[in-house]
């Protein structure tokens, strides 16, 4: 895809995947935007609102408000720290997006990103395609068990991914999506990054695993033991 890089005027910036949008119409990533045309189609909570929305095309996109997690959030809620365009989380993260589909990685397609800076301070939007057919592992494994096929994938998938030397920063059992074709996908790549050296690879599934252990201490039914990790991690082994 080609990304071209708008400067609307002072502090506002914007990062466009020109196969889906061809112009700087900032309108699109407003909330509010898709609110008045209704077509908001769904939404996910997490540290704020992702809302699913119905272009005039057949595949949503998922329009994402960054937001901080953790106590600084209820603070600065959507306010991060500027130190150049190239630091921004979305252009980052779009970027990232890019280099890993030319690796043939299944990861989300970024549309585009916006950043709005005040000073030394900027918010920030991006704007993904929804992968169609697909939820994540804690909803699939909140309902059926997996055959190990499909855990075999699931490693193969993480491993692909570290392959590129991508760092996930927050692998976890919903950051990983299945389709209806029995493709695995993996998503959020917010403070996500290329590292070199291979030391973190293994902390990374480590986090995956606590998240699995997490899910099922807290869940009454949730479809996830020792054999199917063993079989991930042949499946990340032999990727």
């Amino acid at each position: 895809m080609a990304i071209i890089h708008h400067k609307l005027g002072i502090g506002h910036h914007t990062l466009v995947n020109t196969h889906y949008l061809s112009d700087t119409d900032v309108a699109v990533f407003s909330p509010d935007y898709w609110h008045n045309r209704d077509a908001v189609e769904g939404q996910a909570k997490g540290r704020g609102t992702t809302l699913f929305v119905q272009p005039d095309s057949p595949q949503q996109w998922v329009l994402r408000h960054y937001r901080r997690g953790g106590l600084i959030g209820k603070v600065l809620t959507d306010q991060f720290l500027y130190a150049g365009l190239h630091r921004t989380r979305p252009f980052m993260e779009m970027q990232l997006l890019d280099y890993m589909q030319q690796c043939g990685l299944n990861v989300p397609t970024a549309i585009g990103a916006q950043v709005k800076r005040t000073g030394l301070i900027y918010r920030a939007d991006l704007l993904t395609l929804r992968i169609p057919d697909a939820q994540d592992l804690h909803h699939v494994l909140s309902e059926h068990a997996l055959d190990d096929a499909t855990w075999l994938a699931v490693g193969s998938a993480v491993k692909k991914m570290h392959n590129t030397q991508v760092y996930h920063h927050d692998l976890n059992v919903r950051n990983i999506m299945l389709d209806t074709a029995g493709q695995v996908w993996i998503i959020d790549f917010d403070r996500c990054a290329k590292r070199n050296a291979s030391g973190w690879k293994k902390t990374n599934l480590e986090r995956l695993r606590r998240s699995f252990e997490k899910e099922s201490g807290r869940n009454a039914t949730f479809y996830w033991d020792q054999h199917n990790w063993n079989t991930l991690i042949t499946g990340y082994q032999e990727a």
